[in-house]
């Protein structure tokens, strides 16, 4: 008998390769039977009549880490909810291991405060151990972060390394890799990476050559300056022959927008050499930033302590106001989504909050900054949806949250990508027909799980691991909106964790997530 039946069901097995009417017998962890009309019994059979069956989406850019969901809701609903079994954190050049010194988990506070977190571990191989002792929804893995290690060796230092320093941060990233990271991510939009040397760069970028493992990349810009962002990424890791994934691929700013065919050209230009290289993207035209990265890039290199004294100094703080100035972006109607000990900003617009001190809408932004130390997250409109559209159907791209998994409700807002990014990108499949359905699940199952190089997920096949799930392609749809950020999507009926039925009828059912390691 098996464990699980799911019969009837219309199976897209992540490949590409057409749908076709198939059932799938689970036992013990693996998908064990495909065919039709398997008539064994078993302890639960699903009826997916009129329904999709798939893989368990990947979420290959995750923050659960560096939200502290992972340790706060690791029930992580909110992606199960989408159909996600799994997902890999430590992505934007911060995770949560190795901790070089107590410096390096500041690395994080950008996105959550460190008051009240416990740390009782050093190593990667220790950081893994401590999540498989937790309950998790999802199967999880991890990412070396660059800025971990930096800020580990030099804390919030505005300098390059040293030789006997970057040999330690070598070694660092090639003990976290052979401890079972998935590869080594950068950050290089934020303070303690904006200054890195292109032989820094290119020097940790070589150690993941000989394990394939890949790289991956936010880039120094994604507004004016993308296209030379990207050069850098394809200069310093284009012909070390590792796999590189550009993290949530964007152009942020109408007056932008304009760059969209030269970034593809450039992207396609580079596979077409032999890069191995992709991207991920999720499906808002909205993103969701650290509002410091506004500034100019010298305000903030040294960490939160120097842009506080930028701010605080008359001259400097003129000098970045000219700067915000000349860059002819609207900011009066970024939100603030969240504002380190200043709730009363949650939810209004810069331009509100300027106009209640009497300020313009770059002094309110400078004065939020300053107010939150610099601890502030931000809703930005300021996305084209049609390119959105066009990353979404790229053969170079996957889908991903960008998110983090959360359960219940928070005094925070969140971006409704963390409940909705999936559903909502098949519902563009649906709606606008943007690809064929196979083409949109394997950018959610096995592309995401070839870069990872994981051999046992991301495809329904025999002796295979069972994380499935089952959807109806007509109503699928997202519910999440930036007002309201924590409603469940519709349509995703039933999703299977290694074997288990995890969620159903709304609810998680079983923690059956497990630590998944390279």
């Amino acid at each position: 008998m098996y464990d699980i039946l799911i019969k009837n069901g219309t199976l897209i097995d992540g490949t590409g390769t057409p749908a076709k009417k198939s059932d799938v017998a689970i036992e013990k962890g693996k998908i064990v039977d495909l065919g039709p009309n398997i008539s064994a019994k078993a302890g639960l059979v699903i009826d997916a009549q009129d329904k999709f069956v798939t893989p368990g989406f990947i979420d290959i850019q995750n923050h659960s880490d560096s939200y502290w969901t992972i340790f706060d809701h690791p029930a992580q609903t909110s992606l199960l909810s989408q159909g996600i079994t799994s997902i890999i954190m430590g992505n934007c050049g911060a995770s949560l291991a190795p901790l070089l010194t107590k410096e390096s988990i500041k690395t994080i506070q950008k996105w959550h405060s460190l008051s009240g977190i416990n740390i009782n571990w050093a190593t990667m191989s220790e950081f893994l151990q401590v999540l498989s002792s937790l309950s998790l929804g999802v199967n999880v893995g991890t990412l070396v972060g660059h800025a971990v290690l930096r800020r580990g060796l030099i804390g919030d230092a505005v300098r390059q390394l040293t030789q006997d320093e970057l040999k330690v941060m070598d070694k660092s990233l090639k003990d976290a890799l052979q401890q079972g990271a998935f590869g080594f991510s950068m950050g290089l939009i934020y303070a303690h990476e904006v200054n890195s040397s292109l032989t820094e760069l290119s020097e940790l970028a070589a150690n993941l050559a000989s394990s394939k493992k890949y790289l991956s990349v936010h880039l120094r810009s994604e507004a004016g300056h993308i296209l030379d962002s990207l050069s850098e990424v394809l200069e310093f890791a284009g012909g070390v022959g590792i796999p590189i994934k550009i993290s949530h691929l964007k152009i942020r700013g109408p007056k932008n927008w304009h760059l969209f065919d030269q970034l593809m050209s450039k992207l396609e230009v580079a596979y077409h050499q032999g890069v191995n290289i992709s991207f991920d993207v999720y499906p808002y035209s909205t993103s969701w930033s650290v509002l410091y990265t506004y500034l100019p890039k010298w305000a903030y290199e040294g960490g939160r302590t120097q842009i506080l004294q930028t701010l605080a100094d008359s001259i400097s703080r003129r000098k970045v106001l000219d700067y915000l100035r000349d860059q002819n972006q609207e900011y009066e109607n970024i939100i603030v989504a969240e504002a380190a000990g200043n709730d009363n900003f949650v939810g209004k617009t810069i331009k509100q909050i300027a106009q209640n001190q009497g300020v313009s809408a770059a002094d309110g932004m400078l004065n939020i900054i300053a107010a939150t130390s610099a601890q502030v997250i931000v809703f930005d409109h300021n996305l084209s949806e049609e390119h959105v559209e066009l990353f979404c159907t790229s053969p170079l791209s996957f889908i991903a949250t960008d998110g983090a998994g959360y359960s219940g409700t928070h005094k925070e807002l969140i971006h409704p990508r963390c409940f909705g990014a999936i559903p909502r990108f098949l519902k563009m499949v649906r709606e606008k027909k943007i690809l064929k359905w196979e083409q949109a699940i394997e950018k959610l199952t096995l592309g995401p799980a070839k870069l990872l190089g994981l051999t046992d997920r991301g495809v329904i096949a025999i002796n295979k691991s069972a994380d499935v799930v089952v959807f109806d392609p007509k109503t699928v749809t997202d519910l999440a909106d930036y007002n309201n950020p924590n409603q469940q999507s519709l349509g995703i009926d039933f999703v299977v964790v290694n074997g288990k039925l995890a969620f159903a009828n709304k609810q998680v059912l079983n923690f059956n997530g497990q630590v998944i390691r390279r």
